[in-house]
């Protein structure tokens, strides 16, 4: 084997141990960073979280046995949460929480969803600061047949007649996206059971609670139930008794069917200016065609009145001739025939 050859391989040889060794050293440099960063100081500091052990509704006391810490693997924890479950109370009558919000099983418990320390779970407590809280009694039919229920959003009709006179009927759009804190006695927003109730509590503004208060008292409130991520705010506008013919799927049907009538009356008008350009060019064509049928009659007129030919007669033609020849003084004759026999 010849020497360049294997100082080839030793050097290849020489190269791929360094590349071994060297992903070696690496990796387990890795290792280590890993392992200190998980069993070093820094574990020390790792945050843990209060959570649900099981679901709790509206009303509900806190007690521990409904709670379980758990690891929280980010250095920041939500705005309100417990680290321990020492932190929410000791569970005395002094101290104890119970729940605003529901809460399910392994959401963090925080404390917007619970009372504070030694407060009762109470409508009051649930009402957003700067709200009210105001009732009106509804029917099945308003009350959307029972389908409304704490934590749904609303828009709030009012219906009413000038002068108790029904042809001068009207409604307005009192309020929309309004928020239903209770049906009946009921304000557990995880009820999800459709019922008959006879009141809805909404939270409200102290203007918005002016402005049902005096519905109620001058025509019927009724209630449309929003869809659950509505809360864009329409232009409303008030419909009286001679516009409800004129309602939107009536005035969309009117829209197609105008724009229908006008498609046909297109396509009609189209179709007339085909047959007007048709007729037109049949008319061009007869007209050429007329004066063309002029010119010939009166070219065949023309060979029609000239005098005939004179006819020269030509004497028939002898078939034959006879030739006579002499020969040694004496006359032979011969027939010779025409060219043309």
């Amino acid at each position: 084997m010849r020497t360049s050859t294997l100082l080839s391989l030793l050097v290849a040889a020489i190269l791929g141990i360094t590349a071994v060794l060297g992903v070696r050293s690496w990796l387990a440099d890795q290792r280590a960073e890993l392992a200190a960063s998980t069993d070093g100081p820094a574990s020390d500091a790792r945050q843990t979280i209060v959570v649900a052990r099981e679901a709790m509704r509206f009303g509900e006391r806190v007690v521990p046995e409904k709670l379980e810490v758990i690891p929280w693997g980010s250095a920041t924890l939500p705005d309100g949460a417990f680290k321990t479950v020492e932190e929410i109370g000791d569970n005395s009558e002094e101290t104890a929480r119970f729940v605003l919000s529901s809460i399910e099983k392994g959401e963090p418990v925080l404390g917007s969803r619970i009372t504070n320390p030694g407060q009762r779970a109470k409508l009051s407590t649930a009402i957003k600061p700067g709200l009210k809280a105001l009732s009106i009694r509804v029917n099945d039919v308003a009350g959307v047949a029972g389908f409304v229920l704490p934590g749904d959003r609303v828009d709030v009709l009012l219906t009413r007649s000038e002068n108790n006179n029904a042809e001068e009927a009207y409604v307005d759009v009192l309020l929309q996206g309004v928020r239903v804190l209770a049906i009946d006695q009921i304000a557990d927003d995880r009820k999800d059971q459709p019922s008959v109730v006879r009141t809805v509590t909404f939270e409200v503004s102290t203007e918005e609670a002016q402005k049902l208060t005096l519905g109620s008292s001058i025509g019927t409130l009724s209630l449309a139930l929003r869809n659950v991520v509505s809360s864009d705010v329409e232009q409303s506008q008030r419909v009286t008794l001679a516009e409800m013919s004129k309602s939107s799927a009536a005035a969309a049907l009117e829209s197609d069917l105008e724009a229908m009538a006008a498609a046909e009356r297109a396509a009609a008008e189209g179709r007339a200016g085909e047959q007007e350009a048709r007729i037109a060019s049949l008319e061009e064509m007869v007209r050429s065609l007329g004066g063309n049928v002029d010119a010939r009659l009166e070219e065949l007129k023309e060979e029609l009145t000239k005098p005939a030919p004179e006819v020269v007669e030509t004497p028939p033609q002898p078939t034959f001739v006879t030739v006579g020849v002499v020969r040694n003084g004496a006359r032979q004759d011969y027939v010779v025939l025409s060219g043309d026999n």
